[in-house]
């Protein structure tokens, strides 16, 4: 892998042989891999070739170089991995720093989840491809649930969640689950699943019945019913968590489908004890998984080759051959939903070893379901400050408020 400081366009734009050079800058190294593997793969059936250079950045690395890159005019990269999270002011103003992907997604449309594309859409513009659509699920220790007498298939609702989880601490002494106070993949869910947001029109809506819903039951696990913990660490996504969960101290945790990478490679001693099952709900008519996280490959304006650029960014994701390596090779759920029910999506690989080979069965069943919050509108940075700064630590790290307290809160100073 190589590692550059930046890239720049001031070079010349082909090689000796002839082959268009490109810059590519991301984040995680798979994802650099993955890309690297895309580039050959497009020079053995294309006649334009790319001689593409992965520079593999430290996140926060890679947007303050490239946001002062954008404004500066030069030393973007032609290509660039921009996190969910990120989206939103990397999209700012009227005229984005980035070239739009209409034309080239548009015969792959009717093939992709709609709103992932839509995560990165502003206007009638599509400025970036997900690498996955992040349906998220319910991963259950059967283990665990098999010691406490719980029959994970029979969980339909969260009381049933709950009464499980009272049941599960009280014959093994496990947690049902942790839950997040600096991250919010929990609370996202559980509140995209009520067809409800965080936003509403231009305003912040961190009050309404949904999020509060949510939030007072997550709460209540901790402080109340005592079948939960606030997450080791913080978040489910960092060692402490993974040691926890890998000793079997936790009997299940609701995560999109990308967290499958996480439990192969740092949860060994869980292979072959994890169930994978649609999320519970609230009520009937909620939807039983929603899409979680996200990182677009997006091509600056200052791309050597735009056109080239975008057609290579929707190829290397949207393309069948291509589309199933995103799950051979990254373990992600693919944003090109058709693959999902083919016969090589149980071949044999580190994730079909690890959870058997009916992973895709569930995913596709909830293919539909896969809505979230909205991350990418102009209020979506602070309204993420607003519950990872104020709302989940005093209620959720610490029991200081209710959730309709600390939601009214927050609503109320963001709406200002």
């Amino acid at each position: 892998m190589m590692l550059t400081a930046c890239g720049s366009n001031n070079e010349s734009e082909k090689t000796a042989s002839g082959a268009t050079k490109m810059t590519f800058w991301t984040f995680v190294d798979a994802q650099g891999n993955f890309y690297k593997d895309a580039a050959k793969a497009w020079n053995k059936t294309h006649k334009q070739k790319i001689a593409l250079k992965v520079s593999v950045l430290p996140y926060a690395t890679e947007y303050q170089k490239l946001t002062v890159a954008l404004r500066s005019g030069s030393g973007a990269p032609d290509i660039v991995d921009v996190e969910l999270s990120q989206t939103a002011t990397q999209l700012k103003g009227k005229n984005p720093t980035y070239y739009p992907l209409n034309a080239e997604l548009k015969p792959y449309m009717n093939k992709l989840v709609q709103s992932r594309l839509d995560n990165y859409k502003k206007g009638k513009n599509y400025y970036g491809l997900d690498y996955h659509v992040g349906t998220t699920v319910t991963y259950y220790n059967t283990d665990i649930l098999k010691k406490a007498g719980v029959d994970y298939t029979k969980i339909k609702t969260w009381a049933d969640y709950t009464k499980a989880g009272e049941q599960v601490k009280a014959k093994t002494g496990k947690y049902m689950t942790e839950l997040e106070y600096s991250a919010s993949f929990q609370l996202d869910a559980m509140t995209s699943q009520q067809h409800a947001d965080y936003i509403k029109g231009s305003k912040a809506d961190l009050d309404n019945a949904a999020v509060t819903r949510a939030l007072q039951m997550q709460k209540d696990w901790i402080y109340k019913d005592k079948i939960a913990r606030a997450a080791v660490g913080g978040n489910l996504d960092n060692d402490q968590y993974f040691a926890e969960m890998n000793k079997g101290n936790v009997a299940s945790v609701t995560m999109p489908a990308w967290y499958m990478e996480r439990m192969a490679d740092h949860m060994p001693k869980l292979s072959q004890k994890i169930a994978i099952a649609p999320m519970p709900v609230f009520k009937s008519n909620d939807l039983r998984s929603a899409g979680g996280g996200g990182t677009g490959t997006m091509v600056t304006t200052q791309a050597r080759n735009k056109k080239l650029a975008a057609k290579f960014v929707v190829w290397s994701k949207a393309s069948r051959n291509q589309a199933v390596k995103i799950w051979t090779k990254l373990g992600f759920d693919p944003v090109r939903k058709d693959i999902w029910t083919e016969p090589v999506m149980k071949s044999s690989n580190k994730y079909t070893k690890y959870f058997g080979k009916n992973i895709f069965d569930t995913f596709s069943a909830l293919a539909d379901q896969t809505t979230s919050v909205s991350q990418t509108k102009p209020l979506s940075p602070d309204v993420n400050d607003a519950l990872l700064k104020n709302v989940l630590p005093s209620t959720i790290m610490h029991d200081k408020e209710s959730a309709a307290t600390a939601l009214k809160k927050a609503t109320a100073a963001l709406n200002q």
